[in-house]
């Protein structure tokens, strides 16, 4: 499809629902579109019509908010304008959560998402066909072959971390690069990926150099 904001492989809820808190209503928009056709047996190389009727229903829920603008229809309200006489110390920064991780295989058509802010580690394979999201950095101790997205709720200072990158996809926010585009030299290879400063992703060695100093 000409509109689908990715691959029709990876179109699934979890990437439409990542795209929607990004902003990227569109994309989103497009890939709910896509898993209803192809759940009512509609278009040419839709998946399979095998959605149960709850997450068809889920999904059709999903693009009537979208289309209406209700998740963003109310808008934050106004500063309230500030007065010389009493300022109001600053509320201290909520401790960071721990990391969530996973110590179990990742299957495929498992999704894993470490929210809050938390870093994923999964010290255990990340199997074809499963999903990583983390709002944080993801850390992979086994062979990543999944698709993997960090920084979901869009840290571009994020980073995925993996000892043997095998991924179907891996990003950084609103960056990715597919299995075609990791360099050979780093196939099956310990690996980072990161958005350069241009906001484009890059996979690198995970030995190579320092880290950028802006990225501290």
């Amino acid at each position: 499809m000409s509109d689908m904001p990715c691959p029709p492989m990876f179109a699934t809820e979890t990437m439409a629902e990542l795209s929607a808190r990004q902003g990227r209503v569109a994309d989103a928009l497009a890939i709910y579109r896509y898993l209803v056709r192809g759940a009512e047996g509609e278009g040419e190389g839709a998946p399979s019509a095998a959605a149960d009727d709850a997450r068809v229903a889920r999904w059709k829920t999903r693009l009537t908010e979208l289309e209406s603008g209700t998740p963003a229809a109310a808008a934050p309200p106004a500063p309230a304008p500030a007065t010389r006489a009493s300022a109001a110390p600053a509320p201290a920064e909520p401790p960071r959560s721990a990391a969530l991780v996973i110590r179990d295989p990742v299957r495929s058509g498992q999704v894993v998402y470490a929210d809050a802010g938390r870093d994923l580690i999964v010290i255990a394979p990340v199997h074809p066909g499963s999903q990583l999201l983390a709002d944080g950095n993801i850390h992979v101790y086994g062979p990543l072959k999944g698709r993997a997205v960090a920084g979901a709720q869009g840290n571009r200072e994020a980073q995925v971390f993996c000892l043997c990158l095998e991924a179907e996809l891996v990003g950084v926010d609103t960056g990715y690069v597919l299995s075609d585009d990791i360099p050979p030299s780093l196939w099956s290879a310990p690996a980072r990926v990161l958005l350069t400063p241009e906001g484009s992703c890059t996979v690198v060695a995970l030995s190579s150099g320092r880290l950028d100093p802006r990225r501290r």
